[in-house]
């Protein structure tokens, strides 16, 4: 099975229409970006930190200071984290520092750091579902599967308009030989984001360890069509090796 972060496509896709000085959150921050790719990162960089400060749950205005200023550190995402932390000193009601600098420290396996910065996400905002998808990604990777479990769950009902969360619960639901369970979750991603290959492939995946071989060469053969890589990943994928010498997984990963 692939693995696939989309937090920060989840983040990116999240909508805001606030209102401020007469302007919209979206206005404020495409002045942002525009006035970055112009080569003005000080000014843009004041915009995100007013934004920052008015709304501090606008995760989008954190995004875009991580984007200007991580460019202009040597050590980028280290020294967002301690970035990040400053911020956190200055405005301490605004979730979205917290969320990013959680999502790095996960990055970089700061376990017991960013077990604490979720922990605190979720006792701020314990109804704010991507809290609770990046809480279940921490806890699975420190093998605490029930507790993460319970995490996505809890995405899930928070935000079932969020492709991520169903599909991080099926991968769970399938490591853990729940394979009915996880396929239910994975239909539900594949409707949210039927153009996201990887969702396609790892249904696929599932259905070859459950033991539904036609199932399993059709979602490999569309996620194969949608992005030919698979082709080759699959070919080493432990998940489909009981189709190795299948002469149609052969043609299908072109052997």
């Amino acid at each position: 099975m692939k693995t696939s972060l989309f937090l920060f496509c989840a983040v990116i896709s999240l909508s805001f229409n606030l209102k401020t000085q007469g302007q919209t959150v979206d206005e404020e921050l495409m002045k942002a970006q525009a006035l970055y790719k112009e080569g003005k990162p000080e000014e843009a960089t004041k915009i995100y930190l007013g934004l920052m400060e008015k709304y501090p749950k606008n995760r989008e205005a954190v995004q875009g200071w991580l984007i200007v200023n991580m460019k202009r550190v040597p050590t980028g995402e280290l020294d967002a984290i301690k970035q990040l932390e400053e911020l956190e000193l200055k405005y301490p009601d605004n979730t979205g520092i917290l969320f990013f600098k959680a999502f790095i420290q996960a990055e970089y396996n700061q376990m017991d750091d960013v077990l604490k910065s979720t922990e605190k996400l979720i006792a701020l905002e314990p109804e704010d579902g991507l809290n609770w998808l990046l809480r279940g990604q921490v806890l699975e990777g420190a093998g605490r599967n029930e507790e993460a479990l319970t995490a996505y769950q809890k995405s899930t009902t928070l935000a079932p308009e969020n492709a991520d969360s169903w599909h991080n619960l099926a991968g769970l639901h399938a490591k853990t030989g729940q394979f009915d369970e996880a396929i239910f979750c994975f239909n539900k991603a594949v409707d949210l984001a039927p153009n996201q290959p990887v969702f396609i492939y790892n249904r696929g995946c599932c259905y070859c360890r459950k033991g539904d071989k036609a199932n399993a060469l059709a979602d490999l053969q569309k996620a194969v069509s949608m992005n030919p890589q698979f082709k080759s990943h699959a070919q080493t994928d432990t998940d489909f090796q009981s189709l190795w010498e299948d002469a149609d997984f052969k043609k299908i990963v072109g052997l």
